[in-house]
């Protein structure tokens, strides 16, 4: 936290769940998805507990994971995203600001694309520059055989939107309960985006990545480690630690902030005088 960074800030990568939503969406899309089965949820909760405070890894995770979504249909999938999600405060206006301030943002996470398109199609996808997801795999009537492509699966969210909601498709087309991983471990996070931020000619110490427990402590550190910026927002005590042990240990050549811990009121304009200190 001593260093001085001089590089502008040009590519946002930020987390979903914890870190623009409040909830952690795969887990609370089987409460949700699956009223009946109570211990589907309770199963994940345990999951997801464990990963997100660093004692699972992300494969153990979704194995255990991606079975519990099996029978999900792509209605609840996409009305879940629409209407039980609760974002952060300040989420529109801090997208729209990266938006009009000419700043690449980037969703990258391990929550499941599905959940992405739904927002990237209701908050516009200008501005979107890119998806880190993990897939959730959907097929006819839940027939791995059958599957539904990611380019087909963004088709048919943007026209559930213009006039498709009614149509039975969003409800013959099943989760499989196969998560493919996009997101394999912890540094994933930064080998991906630092692979968009070389395809857009963008230095490494141009990149911010935001995120709130352990499952992005190596995009924060990784990026910070390539002298860009590490943000802890909204952040759990397991990562709270982990931070505050590299920052003793270890001479970064970026910068790592942790800023506000886990709260119900934590509000992500507030990253924007982090981002861009002579601009605020």
């Amino acid at each position: 936290m001593k260093n001085i960074r001089s590089k502008s800030i040009r590519l946002v990568s930020c987390d979903l769940n914890g870190t623009l939503v409040h909830q952690h969406t795969m887990m609370d899309m089987i409460r949700v998805g699956f009223p009946h089965s109570p211990e589907r949820y309770e199963k994940a909760k345990d999951v997801f507990t464990r990963q997100t405070s660093g004692l699972l890894s992300m494969k153990e995770t979704f194995e255990i994971a991606g079975p519990l979504t099996k029978g999900l249909s792509l209605r609840n999938a996409v009305e879940y995203a629409c209407s039980e999600m609760r974002f952060l405060e300040g989420f529109e206006m801090f997208i729209s600001t990266l938006h009009k301030k000419g700043i690449f943002f980037v969703i990258n996470s391990t929550g499941y694309s599905v959940t992405a398109e739904v927002i990237r199609y209701l908050y516009g996808p200008e501005k979107f520059y890119g998806m880190i997801c993990n897939r959730l795999i959907f097929g006819w009537e839940g027939n791995s055989v059958r599957q539904i492509g990611e380019k087909e699966m963004a088709d048919l969210v943007k026209n559930y939107f213009i006039g498709g909601k009614s149509k039975d498709v969003y409800d013959n087309i099943l989760a499989t309960g196969e998560v493919e991983l996009c997101i394999r471990d912890e540094s994933e996070k930064a080998r991906l985006i630092f692979e968009i931020a070389e395809r857009a000619d963008i230095s490494r110490e141009a990149i911010a990545h935001i995120g709130d427990t352990m499952g992005d402590s190596r995009g924060i550190t990784e990026v910070a480690g390539n002298g860009g910026l590490g943000i802890a927002f909204n952040y759990n005590e397991a990562l709270e630690n982990h931070l505050k042990g590299v920052l003793h240990r270890e001479n970064i050549p970026g910068k790592i902030v942790l800023t506000e811990p886990k709260s119900e009121t934590s509000d992500i304009r507030h990253l924007s005088g982090i981002l861009f200190p002579r601009q605020s």
